[in-house]
C-alpha cells in the first residue's frame, strides 16, 4: 500500500509504527538528505511540520568527497529551510554500521527525535525489491513516524 500511494499516488507518505502515537507537530525532527529529488520532494511536503518543529536536524551521511557541495555538506539544504524560518542543524556522520538506515536510526535515538523526513525508493522498483535499500530498511526498523516523498 505504501509503495502504491508513494508510486502511483504520487504524494508524500506518513507511516507511522504500531507503537508509536504521532504527534501533530513534532518537536525534533530528523531530515535524511542525500541531495536527491526524492529527499527535496520530501522536505519541501514537509515544511509546514518543519515550521512548527523546534529542532530540525539534517542528517548527511558519508558525504561525497567531490562535487560542489564537497566543503558545506548540507549548506544549501539548510540555506533554504531557513529562509522558511525553519531552525537547523546540519549533522555529518560517518557509515559506521553496514547499513545507512542503521546508522540514521541511531541518530534518531540519540536525538530522541519526533519524526525522520526523507526521500523514499530512489533506486528502481526492481533494484529494491531484489537488493533491499534504505527506504524498506527504515519501514521495517524505524520506531518514530517516517515522512516519506517520492
Amino acid at each position: 500500500v505504501t509503495e502504491g500511494a508513494l508510486f502511483e499516488g504520487q504524494t508524500p507518505v506518513l507511516v507511522v509504527p504500531d507503537t508509536v502515537t504521532p504527534t501533530a507537530t513534532p518537536s525534533r525532527v530528523v531530515i535524511g538528505w542525500n541531495e536527491s529529488n526524492e529527499a527535496l520532494r520530501a522536505v519541501r511536503a514537509s515544511l509546514p511540520l518543519l515550521k512548527s518543529a523546534e529542532n530540525v536536524h539534517v542528517v548527511v551521511i558519508d558525504p561525497p568527497q567531490h562535487g560542489p557541495n564537497r566543503s558545506d555538506p548540507g549548506g544549501a539544504l539548510s540555506q533554504f529551510l531557513a529562509r522558511h524560518g525553519v531552525r537547523t542543524e546540519i549533522d555529518v556522520l560517518s557509515k559506521t554500521m553496514p547499513r545507512v538506515s542503521d546508522v540514521l536510526c541511531r541518530h534518531v535515538q540519540d536525538l530522541d527525535a519526533d519524526m525522520i523526513v526523507m526521500g523514499a525508493y530512489g533506486h528502481s522498483r526492481f533494484r529494491e525489491a531484489i537488493l533491499g535499500g534504505a527506504t524498506r530498511n527504515m519501514l521495517e526498523q524505524a520506531e518514530v513516524p517516517v515522512f516519506l516523498a517520492h
